[in-house]
């Protein structure tokens, strides 16, 4: 699978997250997750966010350095040297 399926696979597994964060009650109060921190957000809508935003960028981590980026880091490490 190459890297712009990926992206694709990730844009639908969000798309579902901004009508979730639009759902409550039309008097703004909540959903029963919480109260509204100051953002406006329930802290179980923060926590379920910053998982999905820690779940993207651990896969982006665990992707090898291209060879030209580790090329560029050794030019640079041995003219650092001199």
């Amino acid at each position: 699978m190459n890297r712009d399926t990926n992206n694709k696979a990730r844009r639908r597994k969000m798309s579902g997250l901004g009508n979730k964060m639009n759902q409550g009650t039309a008097d703004g109060a909540d959903s029963g997750q919480g109260t509204k921190a100051d953002s406006g957000l329930t802290p179980a809508l923060q926590a379920h966010i910053g998982r999905h935003v820690r779940a993207v960028f651990d896969e982006v981590a665990r992707e090898p350095i291209p060879e030209h980026l580790l090329r560029l880091l050794k030019d640079l490490e041995r003219s650092g040297d001199k």
